[in-house]
């Protein structure tokens, strides 16, 4: 289970850079530097790839857990929490690259 704390852990760190790429990204895009806000674009999107692979293999590892032995009440808490944050967090920040 060490593991899967492992992973979210990076997804949090993945999704912080795609934050503050987006938010950099709608900084360029008020000043009018078209060229550098799509670059940040692209670089908020490449992370929120990321976050999404890793939280898709973390699902993967709770669920072989399961097939396992029943999972600790503690480790299911923790994964709600950290499965909740990765979806509103992804989607602010999917927000903020519409714009």
């Amino acid at each position: 289970m060490r593991k899967i704390l492992d992973y979210l852990d990076q997804i949090s760190d993945e999704l912080e850079s795609a934050k503050d790429y987006a938010e950099a990204y709608v900084q360029l895009k008020v000043d009018e530097d078209e060229e550098w806000a799509l670059k940040f674009k692209a670089m908020s999107e490449e992370e929120l790839n990321h976050a999404s692979n890793i939280h898709e293999l973390a699902a993967q590892s709770m669920d072989k857990v399961r097939e396992v032995c029943t999972m600790p009440a503690s480790m299911q808490e923790i994964w709600d929490k950290a499965h909740s944050r990765y979806v509103e967090k992804t989607a602010w920040v999917r927000q903020m690259l519409a714009m």
